[in-house]
């Protein structure tokens, strides 16, 4: 009867806490919404038009494997984006939402990481509004592409988390009399190696994952030796997966080699990475993105909107007492870690052995983030510039370690489990850790939040904005039946639009993929467009307003005038 009353309370402690972390998951979909809000796709620019050219003119097969065509070769992606055109259809301002719905997902998935790693649902929360809030999502919710990312920051951050659970073992369990036996804990072994395998064709960067394997193997090695002295019995009898990785590796390069004739990843712009590499360079670069981690600019304003050495004295005092606030979290873990050391020499016995225990746990966990954020970061650092978008995998690990040292710094000094089934319950070193941690949240957010308004100085943003009010002045304007089959014509054409786009850019707008009849026309100036045809609705006349990285649709004043004079252009203006 006492068993049956214990197990009813703590179903009645559970149902308050998970409508409280139902309610903070809607809250943080709520946040993407809200912080994404002023970011439109009306019209395909660039990569993302190219790839929806693809996707009209190629069957899903050439799509996803264009085997000896392309010098890249991402399949797992390009499936899904394929899949992504096929949902969002010719409603092309929904790339923005099917982005931060992705994006969300993934902003979920780390609060439940974090919540595993910091016994804190707050904690877990205050991690996923900083993620959504970063100034690094600028590509993910922008571009269509930015699927590619969320997909690749996904897996990249879940073979983190598999292999930290991994690594861990059965710590719950006492050391079997059978040295033989498999751990519990190699599914989430396999499960990482199956996903670095996908992840290797969504996003060939991060092959550089590979060593992250063979040290958590050898740390379980260790852990077997340590325990029961059978470290070559243990070694033999996980022979697979001391294999594996190697195994996966090989047919990744053997993939890579014959779908496009080489197993390196290209570089950036074009570049190859062989060719464009400088040790040099690639350490500054490093440096450069840990700065972008703890809230420094450390780049051009056309790659991150707002360098460091103009950005206002108010931003930078936050900056710096965030990364304070880190500091101090991580001074408190130190001091945990220093603790540990110091009561494993002076206690006997087992409790000395639990002391030195928690104290390798600590080490191998360190040094497990800090592999996968070096390993990130090298990645990113060999070629010829280092973009915001590529730091966000590290910066999205850089929270859940911190999440990770709120948890030992609450469970480390202040041992035992509280009613709400969190480790500590609420002590004193969690609160004060979590203040710490809260504080932090609260400064980034407000810088990110600043930075997100720099967006319009990014490299490709003025042109985004042409090509949505371009999309403004056309299609939201008239409606598809009112511009297919029609003659657009741009004067002047300063922006220096391709005949690519000219072909190209009313195509995702027709459920046919082929917009027929319809021709993008640059003309020098009015005397150069069709009185008639502009008068009989057979064309439409556009102008374009640099001052604003917009268009202007000239066609009403036109038919008001019902003529073309000389000086029409400057009457419109």
């Amino acid at each position: 009867m006492d068993g049956l009353k214990m197990q009813q309370e703590s179903n009645n402690n559970r149902i308050p806490s998970l409508v409280t972390e139902c309610i903070l998951l809607l809250l943080i979909a709520a946040f993407a919404f809200w912080v994404n809000r002023d970011i439109k796709i009306r019209g395909l620019y660039m990569d993302d038009l190219y790839m929806w050219s693809c996707y009209g003119e190629q069957s899903i097969w050439e799509f996803a494997f264009p085997i000896g065509t392309s010098t890249r070769f991402r399949p797992v992606y390009w499936l899904a984006t394929y899949l992504q055109m096929m949902i969002v259809g010719t409603h092309v301002s929904r790339f923005v939402a099917f982005n931060i719905v992705c994006n969300i997902a993934a902003a979920w998935m780390l609060f439940y990481m974090a919540k595993k790693l910091s016994e804190c649902r707050y904690v877990a929360a205050g991690v996923s509004i900083c993620y959504l809030a970063s100034r690094f999502a600028y590509y993910q919710i922008g571009q269509a592409l930015g699927l590619m990312e969320t997909m690749a920051l996904v897996m990249a951050i879940l073979i983190l988390y598999l292999l930290y659970r991994y690594m861990q073992g059965d710590r719950d369990r006492p050391v079997s009399v059978r040295p033989d036996m498999r751990d519990r804990k190699t599914g989430y072994f396999a499960a990482a190696l199956i996903l670095y395998f996908l992840l290797a064709f969504t996003h060939e960067r991060y092959i550089s994952l590979f060593p992250m394997f063979y040290y958590v193997l050898t740390v379980r090695l260790l852990h077997q030796q340590a325990h029961n002295g059978t470290r070559k019995h243990w070694q033999r009898n996980h022979a697979g997966e001391w294999a594996a990785p190697a195994v996966v590796l090989a047919a990744i390069i053997l993939i890579r080699s014959f779908a496009i004739g080489k197993a390196l990843p290209a570089g950036t712009g074009g570049t190859e990475v062989t060719e464009t590499f400088r040790i040099s360079e690639c350490i500054r670069y490093a440096f450069s993105q840990i700065l972008y981690i703890f809230g420094v600019n450390d780049g051009p304003e056309h790659l991150n909107g707002l360098p460091w050495d103009q950005t206002p004295p108010l931003i930078k005092r936050c900056t710096k007492f965030s990364v304070l606030l880190i500091g101090l979290i991580c001074i408190a873990f130190a001091i945990l870690v220093l603790r540990e050391i110091i009561l494993a020499h002076r206690k006997d016995g087992t409790e000395a052995q639990g002391y030195a225990a928690r104290f390798r746990k600590h080490a191998e966990t360190c040094i497990l983030f800090v592999m996968f954020i070096a390993l990130c970061i090298g990645c990113s650092s060999v070629t010829i510039r280092v973009e915001m978008r590529w730091i966000y995998v590290s910066y999205a690990a850089a929270l859940l370690f911190a999440a990770y040292m709120i948890g030992e710094i609450s469970e480390g000094f202040s041992p035992g489990t509280g009613p709400d089934g969190e480790s500590g319950g609420i002590t004193l070193p969690r609160v004060l850790a979590t203040l710490l941690f809260a504080g932090y949240c609260i400064l980034s957010l407000n810088c990110n939040l600043f930075y997100r308004t720099c967006y319009p100085k990014l490299y490709f943003w003025p042109n985004q904005l042409r090509m949505n009010s371009l999309a403004a002045e056309t299609i939201d304007k008239y409606g598809t039946e009112g511009i297919f089959g029609k003659d657009i014509y741009i004067l002047e054409n300063t922006y220096e639009m391709t005949d690519f786009y000219a072909r190209t850019f009313f195509k995702p707008y027709d459920p046919e993929k082929k917009a027929e009849g319809t021709r993008v026309i640059f003309a020098d100036s009015l005397s150069d467009v069709p009185a008639g045809d502009v008068l009989s609705g057979k064309a439409l006349v556009l102008k374009e307003v640099p001052e604003e990285n917009a268009y202007r649709d000239l066609t009403e004043e036109i038919i008001k005038n019902g003529q073309i004079p000389g000086d029409m252009l400057d009457a419109v203006s």
